[in-house]
């Protein structure tokens, strides 16, 4: 008798969970995490004195918003980079060491082992992310007086990108070697990243810039936005729902072309 799906889902990605954690990278990224934590506690006790922006000498406190949402996009962004790294090879090795092939002689289908595959590496980037956007949040409060409300919307556009991004990867590293993944995964979001930076504080870029700000996911435009509530003077291109339903929609077609790639994949025994 076959299991039901959810309860096959479940069992799969519970392992791939464990294998995720015992992978080297794990131990780098929590590394990582760490000397960031104590970059951003160290970077928010500066909340007071004074700076210089184009010759003017102002408080602190009056720059506290931007500080705090540049600091927190880039944590955001940098979490979603984690998830394509974590993802480029999470199903890929499957293939290589033959575990794929193990479980799929089972009564498993292959969207539902893709499915897990892609839930176990999203559970060790959701976890990062998690410790690291909710610390700065905290310090951000308590150190700054910025609500907490715009950084938890912020964190929720973070991980559905995160979802987008690593659903590619892990689409990429059926054809292409974990190198390769990886690196495309920091070009695209560099180059995202830059596209809506662009769209949001100059004019509406055209060409390739232009045509990645309106099609692509909306990575940095949807943290910006949700932190709006921080900041001033930010052209927003397109309504908060647009963004919101684009960023939705480029997470939902990323998965579906991660089952599309992997049903149609021809595995050696």
């Amino acid at each position: 008798m076959r299991p039901p799906a959810l309860t096959q889902f479940r069992t799969l990605a519970g392992e791939a969970v464990f294998d995720a954690v015992r992978r080297r990278v794990v131990a780098a990224i929590a590394v990582v995490s760490l000397l960031s934590l104590m970059l951003v506690d160290t970077c928010t006790t500066c909340s007071g004195g004074e700076v210089v922006v184009n010759g003017e000498v102002r408080e602190m406190t009056a720059i506290a918003g931007w500080t705090g949402a540049v600091t927190f996009a880039v944590l955001g962004l940098w979490s979603i980079v984690l998830a394509g790294v974590l993802a480029s090879e999470h199903l890929a090795q499957t293939l290589a060491d033959g575990t794929a092939t193990l479980a799929l002689a089972r009564p498993v289908g292959r969207g539902t082992f893709a499915f897990a595959r892609l839930a176990g590496s999203l559970v060790i980037a959701f976890a990062t992310g998690a410790v690291l956007l909710g610390a700065t949040a905290l310090f951000l409060e308590a150190r700054s007086g910025l609500p907490t409300g715009p950084a938890l919307a912020a964190a929720a556009h973070c991980a559905v990108g995160a979802v987008t991004i690593a659903a590619l990867a892990m689409t990429t590293s059926l054809y292409l070697p974990r190198i390769a993944t990886v690196l495309l995964v920091f070009v695209a979001t560099g180059a995202i990243t830059l596209a809506n930076l662009i769209a949001m504080f100059r004019d509406a870029p055209g060409g390739l810039m232009g045509a990645i700000d309106r099609f692509g996911p909306p990575l940095a435009t949807s943290i910006l936005v949700a932190l709006s509530p921080w900041i001033d003077q930010v052209q927003i291109p397109g309504s908060p729902l647009e963004i919101a339903i684009r960023q939705g929609g480029w997470a939902v077609a990323g998965i579906a072309l991660l089952w599309a790639a992997f049903s149609r994949m021809e595995i050696q025994d």
